[in-house]
């Protein structure tokens, strides 16, 4: 694999930014701030910005700046419907012959979950790396690249692992319950995880900031 092109050095730091708040949510910048602070000129700065733009991080307007997106509660609820909607395809799909991989999967997942959800005090960035690692590894079932690659951008956008207030007072309580329920019907076939779905993700749409 090549060296990354200048722009896309520009994306991955100006989105790396953007995720870890050095951009917070709701400023404003500008193409030349940022190639300061980049040290790039502005060509690259401005390709990797028009592609943040297509992606929903960011919002240009000419001659006011480059605003950094927040997340409205209409956006983050159509991420996680989509991310949902892989995480039962991934569970549909599997073919009678592969239920008994999944039944294993389940239980191996379920025995890091308790021993993630047992700490004291909780780890709640732990246990919000886990629940992604829990629907990456459903997606991923389905061997279909291009799906994989879309739920990444998904819980990019969503900055996943910086949204932890369900693991916190006085969310924590019903989200350990949710997400057990969850792993749970993963073994149970298609039609209980479908349930166990709804109500976790309907506890993330009303935990999320």
């Amino acid at each position: 694999m090549g060296k990354p092109t200048l722009r896309q050095q520009a994306y991955a730091r100006i989105l790396d930014m953007i995720e870890t708040g050095e951009c917070p949510m709701g400023s404003v910048t500008s193409e030349i701030r940022l190639g300061r602070r980049l040290d790039m000129s502005r060509t690259p700065v401005r390709a990797a910005l028009q592609q943040l733009e297509l992606e929903g991080y960011v919002r240009i307007a000419s001659k006011h700046g480059v605003l950094i997106l927040d997340s409205s509660s209409q956006r983050v609820g159509d991420l996680l419907e989509l991310i949902a909607s892989m995480a039962l395809f991934a569970v549909g799909a599997a073919s009678p012959a592969e239920q008994d991989t999944l039944r294993a999967w389940s239980h191996g997942m379920m025995d890091t979950y308790r021993a993630l959800s047992g700490g004291e005090p909780e780890d709640c960035g732990a246990l919000a790396a886990f629940e992604y690692e829990l629907l990456n590894g459903l997606i991923l079932r389905c061997n279909n690249s291009e799906m994989a690659k879309a739920f990444q951008t998904y819980a990019s956008r969503l900055f996943w692992h910086r949204n932890v207030a369900r693991w916190q007072a006085p969310h924590a309580v019903r989200t350990r319950v949710q997400v057990a329920k969850l792993i749970e019907a993963v073994a149970a076939g298609p039609e209980p995880f479908r349930m166990a779905l709804l109500d976790y993700v309907h506890m993330l749409k009303l935990t999320w900031r």
